[in-house]
C-alpha cells in the first residue's frame, strides 16, 4: 500500500477537536485518489449527500473533494487503517463499510453494516487500483466527466460519482489510489 503524508500520532493531538478520532485503537485514513485531477485538495472517498457527522449513510459513497485542509479527517472521510489491511474499508465514525452493490461494470458502491462478506472486501493493491478479489478486474473508479459543486468550501467543494469500471491503464488518474494520514 501506498501512504502519504504520515505524521506522527503527537501531531494529531492537538487536531482531536477538528476532526474525529473514533478512539486509540483506530487510526484514521482519507482513501485519496491519486491524481488531484483539477482540484489541490485531491479526491476521497466520502459519504454522499451531507458533511461530518450529519451525512446520511443511505446515498452511498462519492468522491469528494479531501478536507485534510482543515487539519484532520471529517468523520465521513476516515476509514480504519488497520482494518483496510484486512479488506474492509470501514467508516468508522458510523460503523459501516464499504459494500459493492453488484460485481458488474457501473456498480456503484453503498455503505452497509460491515459483515466481512465479499460484497465488502476490497483490496488496494501496489498499484494503487481498490478492487474487491471476487472481481479484480473492476477498480474502484472516480467519473472523469460527472462533477457536482457544492456549497460550501473556499474554494467550493466538488464531488464527483463513482462506480465499479474494468480497470485499464488509459484510466490510471481515476483509478490509482492512497492511503492519506493526517
Amino acid at each position: 500500500m501506498k501512504y502519504k503524508n504520515i505524521l506522527s500520532k503527537a501531531t494529531l493531538l492537538p487536531l482531536l477537536f477538528v476532526a474525529y478520532q473514533a478512539s486509540a485503537s483506530d487510526k484514521l485514513v482519507e482513501v485519496m485518489l491519486d491524481s488531484n485531477l483539477d482540484d489541490e485538495r485531491g479526491y476521497c472517498l466520502d459519504i454522499a449527500g451531507g458533511k461530518g457527522k450529519d451525512a446520511p449513510l443511505n446515498k452511498g459513497l462519492q468522491a469528494h473533494t479531501c478536507y485534510h485542509y482543515t487539519g484532520g479527517i471529517l468523520e465521513d472521510q476516515g476509514f480504519n487503517a488497520e482494518l483496510l489491511k484486512k479488506g474492509e474499508f470501514k467508516v468508522s465514525y458510523f460503523d459501516v463499510c464499504m459494500s459493492a452493490t453488484s460485481f458488474t461494470k457501473g456498480a456503484t458502491l453503498a455503505l452497509a453494516k460491515c459483515n466481512q462478506s465479499k460484497m465488502q472486501t476490497f483490496s488496494l493493491k501496489a498499484n494503487g487500483q481498490l478492487v474487491s478479489p471476487t472481481a479484480p478486474e473492476l477498480c474502484v473508479t472516480v467519473n472523469g466527466n460527472k462533477k457536482k459543486e457544492g456549497r460550501g468550501g473556499s474554494p467550493v467543494h466538488v464531488m464527483r460519482p463513482i462506480s465499479l469500471e474494468l480497470c485499464d491503464s488509459s484510466k490510471k488518474t481515476y483509478q490509482t489510489w492512497t492511503l492519506n494520514e493526517v
